[in-house]
């Protein structure tokens, strides 16, 4: 809850409240209705009603329970959407006289509640409101902002006008643009999904009014222009490093402007965003990150006393960026935090083993979010970082990975296109192309005349699908089916004999071929690296296929699979020549 562009002096009452919610008080458009209410006591239990200066109120005696003060029972009754809040809060007051502190209410406590303030017939007139100055939604350059996690059935219109009430002007004239600025994914507004997490503007038009003359406001401030603290410790040198971190995330960094915590008991802390940068995290959780390791124990239990989604991380001044990134992680209540050591895998046909410095389960299992694993790993130098193209293709599949600090070995290396040799889309097609990466000369269709009788009355002609020849030896690479006679017969006649008939599978062609004309090969998986560093903080693919070299030495990867567009780029940029194996 960072504060807004206007600033109020408040009652100790009002200082417990999130600014946005006095704002969203004071700016309610109905107008109040006035009601015939006679002084007499109502039928309805525990009901009055009251005379208060030159008002009738009808008032409910409330009794306080465990974990409640006043302005969310407020809140709940639905009091701070009246148009006048200064003139609610004096009447409270005044109804409650025997209170020294509205601020501290004990359980078991009887308070009386100001549900309808009228004037009597007659009366003096009310005194006029200061002028309202309201300011265009898209104006408020400090406009406090909530991550939200769309649900099933949620559209944007409809969840704007449920939790902020806004105008139809203001709706489609401001609001929606403005969300749409936020969130540059969204080009539809009525286009959001499941699990999507958008950041929402808490809409609250400003208006400036007269102030409670009786205020005195209780704030806790810790500022960062402490003169006695500036000259001994300086801001953590880190807090750049995590925004950038954090912000590669996904994750909102808060290091502007000032930030109040209201507290249970009363008053506020107030903090310097600057000095105290807060994370956002979409889970729900602020994490304050105390740089200067200034925060007082006393001050964190408050804080944790009156709120349960905020955290504390204290920052030594000799802490380096691995020590604070590991402190601010462990309170981030992530569904899971691989230690180092453990691997992330992913099932498929390219099997994908992932280890780093941290891994972490961003969202639950199942989730639609855009990304839902981040992996960090903190490097010496640019050259050991990540293949992009293969941080790319797993961005593809929810994972994002951090190579830190960025450098030029974060820019699209070598080739940008894949060098793709085609098999052909049948067994003779394939042949061709491996005879031919391999500089084997040979013919096809050639009619073999194998045996023939001294009389010539009996001739074998043999018809070879592809005819060339294997150490120095005649050899048939036969498609169509030989029997075992001619076959035997064919040897006996010093010819080498590969048969394929019936053979389907495609790589299976590819290693007998291979096999049969004496090129080596080696078959898969096969594993390889996506950076130039030891496997505890790296990034596995296994890949199945053969590969071998063609005639020029090039390596050539011939695999069965239907490679996305950045595996091939990726064995491309490592020099591999890729053959596709498919048969229509």
């Amino acid at each position: 809850m960072t504060s807004t562009i206007f600033k109020f002096t408040l009652s100790a009452f009002l200082s417990i409240l999130p600014v946005f919610f006095y704002l969203e008080a004071s700016l309610a458009q109905e107008e109040e209705k006035t009601y015939d209410i006679s002084l007499e006591k109502t039928a309805e239990i525990e009901k009055d009603i009251h005379k208060v200066d030159d008002k009738k109120v009808l008032t409910e005696t409330f009794t306080i329970k465990k974990g409640e003060w006043v302005w969310k029972i407020l809140r709940e009754k639905g009091l701070l959407k009246q148009r006048d809040l200064a003139e609610l809060l004096s009447v409270l007051k005044k109804l409650n006289k025997s209170f020294q502190n509205l601020d501290l209410v004990h359980p078991g406590e009887k308070i009386i509640i100001p549900l309808k303030i009228v004037p009597i017939a007659g009366g003096l007139a009310p005194e006029p409101s200061l002028p309202e100055k309201v300011v265009p939604v898209a104006a408020l350059k400090d406009l406090d902002l909530e991550n939200y996690s769309v649900k099933p059935g949620d559209s944007l219109t409809m969840l704007a006008k449920d939790r902020y009430d806004i105008p139809p002007k203001d709706m489609y004239k401001e609001y929606l643009d403005l969300v749409k600025q936020l969130n540059p994914s969204i080009k539809d507004p009525n286009l959001i999904y499941p699990g999507q997490v958008i950041r929402l503007p808490i809409y609250s038009p400003e208006i400036v009014r007269k102030p409670i003359v009786s205020a005195v406001s209780k704030k806790l401030e810790i500022k960062s222009d402490d003169k006695a603290v500036s000259k001994s410790r300086k801001p953590s040198a880190v807090g750049h490093d995590l925004a950038m971190i954090f912000t590669e995330i996904g994750e909102e960094w808060v290091q502007t402007g000032r930030h109040f915590i209201p507290l249970k008991s009363g008053g506020q802390i107030d903090l310097e965003a600057k000095a105290f940068p807060i994370i956002n995290l979409r889970n729900g959780l602020m994490v304050i990150l105390d740089l200067n390791n200034k925060v007082p124990e006393r001050m964190e239990k408050l804080i944790g006393s009156s709120w349960e989604n905020y955290r504390i991380v204290h920052i030594a001044e000799d802490e380096d960026l691995r020590a604070a990134l590991d402190k601010i992680i462990r309170v981030c209540d992530y569904p899971k935090v691989f230690k180092r050591g453990e691997t992330l895998g992913l099932k498929g046909d390219i099997g994908l083993q992932i280890s780093g410095d941290w891994i972490i389960r961003l969202s639950q299992a199942g989730s639609d979010n855009a990304a839902d694993f981040a992996v960090i790993n903190l490097t010496d130098s640019p050259a050991f970082h990540n293949s992009p193209i293969i941080k790319d293709y797993l961005k593809g599949l929810g994972v994002k990975v951090i190579d830190y600090p960025p450098g030029q070995g974060d820019m699209t290396e070598g080739t940008a296109e894949a060098e793709m040799l085609t098999g052909g889309g049948d067994a003779p097609a394939l042949i061709k192309s491996l005879l031919d990466l391999s500089g084997r000369t040979f013919s096809t269709a050639v009619k073999i005349p194998v045996y023939q009788s001294q009389k010539a009355d009996f001739k074998l002609i043999v018809t070879a699908d592809f005819f060339l020849k294997v150490k120095g030896s005649d050899a048939i690479i036969a498609l169509t089916v030989l029997g075992p006679e001619v076959i035997s017969f064919l040897k006996e006649h010093q010819f080498s004999v590969l048969s394929l008939a019936g053979e389907k599978e495609p790589l299976a062609i590819v290693s007998k071929t291979l096999e049969f004309i004496g090129v080596p090969f080696d078959t898969g998986p096969h594993d390889f690296m996506a950076a130039k560093r030891d496997d505890a903080r790296n990034i596995r693919l296994s890949l199945p296929g053969n590969v071998f070299s063609d005639q020029d030495g090039k390596p050539v990867f011939a695999t069965p699979l239907s490679l996305p567009r950045e595996i091939a780029v990726f064995l491309s940029q490592r020099g591999y020549r890729i053959l596709v194996l498919s048969f229509s």
